[in-house]
């Protein structure tokens, strides 16, 4: 939510957004006019990315006052067949595979199988897995310019990770994790189990095989999602897991807290601009050396996997380099 008491109208959450060039006056401008009930041009010009929100050092949640105006006004015009997707996915067919006991559960939300095979194998052996509706998270929304869905469905879906009585959840999908840790906490939604990151599950299970890794000498640029703004402190997880496995991050533009999205939130509106995005990313990483990009977020894989191959880099998830790492 929005903490306009915590807004001083520095303009730093429009003047660092590296989709829009703006000074510093005309940042103020901006978001002074959103602030007094209005809708400037960066409310339409908003990708969805929750970056401002990182930004803003008095945490105010910029972002989440421009989302508030999207939903109010429909500026972004997203088509009906984007939102009817999203109405349907809680519908969709839900799985609980069961695991050994003691072990803990994996929640794959409804994007557990656009990338196959990433589950498959000793990695995660014995865990119970959760996938389908039930467990869609409905964070996304927000990419469509809508939060209200996503506060109506915090409580479904809490309530059906902890009906199956798990008392650790380790979640792939980032937008999950940014749900039962941060966002479930301001709409007061309890949440009844542990929930771990995929990234903090693969650096344990590097450092109890600590004796079986094999680095794999390879530069990569990281694709970080957009749901990592929520729980940045995820970054430095993410080095050490890095540097256990052999793998450089090069240092480049667009990364860490000037990250840019993968482009897959402004396709169902322009898709000119999105590729105008995927293309500095991708310009950034070559530049840089990178020999790869590394994924985190399946949408990330799908939707820069031929632009990153087009220019000659190698695709990557992070459960995939783990495996390889560990020759598994």
């Amino acid at each position: 939510m929005f903490y306009e008491e915590k807004c001083d109208l520095c303009g730093d959450c429009l003047v660092l957004c590296p989709y829009v060039d703006y000074d510093r006056d005309e940042a103020v401008e901006q978001f002074g006019q959103l602030k007094d009930g209005g809708t400037p041009e960066i409310v339409g010009e908003c990708v969805t990315c929750v970056a401002c929100n990182q930004f803003c050092e008095k945490g105010a949640n910029p972002f989440d006052l421009i989302l508030e105006r999207q939903e109010q006004t429909g500026v972004l015009n997203i088509p009906e067949q984007n939102t009817q997707l999203f109405r349907n996915l809680p519908d969709a067919p839900t799985q609980v595979l069961p695991g050994e006991p003691g072990r803990p559960a994996l929640s794959l939300c409804s994007v557990g199988d656009l990338v196959p095979g990433l589950f498959e194998g000793p990695l995660f052996e014995g865990m119970t897995l959760l996938k389908g509706g039930d467990f869609f998270c409905g964070v996304g929304w927000v990419h469509l310019g809508q939060e209200s869905p996503v506060r109506e469905n915090a409580p479904r879906v809490i309530e059906k990770l902890a009906a199956t009585g798990a008392s650790e959840i380790v979640f792939y999908h980032d937008d999950c994790y940014a749900l039962v840790t941060t966002i479930a906490k301001e709409y007061g939604v309890d949440v009844p189990f542990h929930p771990v990151h995929i990234i903090k599950y693969l650096l344990d299970q590097v450092k109890e095989h600590a004796d079986e890794v094999k680095p794999l000498g390879l530069r990569i640029a990281y694709q970080q999602p957009c749901a990592s703004r929520y729980t940045p402190w995820k970054d430095a997880q993410l080095d050490e897991l890095f540097e256990l496995i052999g793998v450089e991050r090069v240092e480049r533009e667009y990364d860490r807290m000037s990250a840019l999205c993968c482009g897959s939130p402004v396709m169902p509106r322009d898709r000119d601009r999105a590729a105008q995005i995927k293309e500095r990313n991708i310009s950034d990483a070559v530049a840089h050396g990178a020999q790869a990009i590394a994924y985190l977020c399946p949408l990330c894989v799908l939707n820069l996997r031929k632009v990153s191959a087009s220019a000659g880099l190698e695709n990557h998830h992070l459960i995939e380099l783990v495996k390889q790492a560990l020759n598994l």
